[in-house]
Formats: C-alpha cells, structure tokens, sequence
C-alpha cells in the first residue's frame, strides 16, 4: 500500500505536468525521444514554478498572461510603424 501512496504523488505530477503543458498528445516511442519529452516537461515546469515562486499552475497562468502582453504590446508597436496588418499576421504566424 506504501507503494502505490508513493507512486500516486507521482501519477497526479506527470498528469498536471502534460495537461497544464498540453503536451498529453504526445507520442515517442524511442527511449531518446522519452528522455527529452520528459526533459523539456521538467524544464518547463521548473521554469514556470520558480518564474511564480509558487505552483506549477500559478507560474503557468503567470507566463501565459506574460505571452499575451507581449503579444498585445507587438501588435501595437507594428500598428504605430504602420506595418499592414497581413505582415504581423505573418510573423503570428495566424495568416
């Protein structure tokens, strides 16, 4: 019973880690392509717990609303050089 109460601690990590990152559709198969999957989720989870100094879901939700700042704010510095709207969407890659 001790096991499987160690081993649960690590299921609801490696379960919110792919969720939160959505990388739960993720498919490899050999065992290099395994190690750097869970070498990018751990880094990426390290990132976003120390960026928040809190949780991973808090550090997540921080860096996200980070990106669409900074979205926001390229959108509009590009407006006010009057680039066309079909050049940002290119480099949004959304056109």
């Amino acid at each position: 019973m001790r096991y499987y109460a160690q081993r649960w601690t690590i299921e609801c990590f490696f379960r919110q880690a792919k969720d939160q990152l959505k990388l739960d559709g993720y498919r490899v198969r050999h065992i290099r392509a395994v190690k750097r999957y869970w070498t990018v989720v751990l880094f990426a989870c390290v990132y976003s717990i120390a960026e928040s100094q809190q949780d991973l879901s808090s550090g997540l939700e921080l860096l996200r609303s980070r990106k669409g700042h900074s979205v926001v704010e390229f959108i509009y510095d590009a407006a006010k050089q009057d680039i066309p709207i079909d050049v940002i969407k290119k480099q949004l890659h959304v056109a």
